[in-house]
């Protein structure tokens, strides 16, 4: 039985979530993901970015990637205004981007960043193990997360040791 909660502002009754069945945290936690960093500008010049996990190749031909963004990020609208994205792949020693870029907020992300405009007009973190930078070919919603597609209009990389997160903290391969 749940009880009801009282927002002490609107003086309503806040109805709580019920448990979920599934909760795919338990597994995905140990899937270790690359850890990048998709960047956006707005034609207005305003660049904006996150940390992302949720990134993979679709398809070869054309050359398309997707990453995913919960809802409540003001990232998701930022993205679709300015119809395009960068993903950035981080190496190992910028785990201090990461986390630069998962803090709430857009405020000072950009602030002492070395960075450039890459060729589809988002910006390109200098250092970075490769990125690709995409035009937005498709936008779908699914549960509380928003997909964007993006084709390649530009890829690099370079054979550095990634920055990977696993079961809640970055971790480094070791050789």
């Amino acid at each position: 039985m749940h009880q009801k909660l009282l927002c002490p502002i609107l003086s309503n009754p806040i109805e709580p979530k019920p448990p979920q069945a599934v909760d795919i945290r338990t597994v995905m936690r140990h899937f270790a993901s690359h850890v990048t960093v998709a960047t956006g500008a707005l034609d207005s010049g305003e660049l904006f970015g996150l940390t992302v996990t949720a990134f993979t190749s679709v398809s070869l031909e054309p050359p398309v990637v997707l990453i995913c963004i919960r809802d409540e990020s003001t990232a998701k609208d930022l993205f679709t205004q300015a119809k395009r994205f960068c993903v950035n792949v981080l190496q190992e020693s910028q785990q201090p981007i990461a986390e630069r870029f998962s803090l709430t907020g857009e405020a000072k992300r950009f602030e002492n960043l070395d960075y450039y405009i890459g060729k589809g007009g988002s910006p390109v973190i200098q250092g970075s193990l490769g990125f690709i930078d995409c035009k937005i070919t498709r936008v779908l919603h699914e549960g509380d997360h928003t997909i964007f597609f993006g084709e390649a209009v530009d890829v690099h990389g370079e054979e550095m040791q990634p920055l990977l997160y696993l079961n809640r903290k970055y971790v480094k391969l070791e050789n």
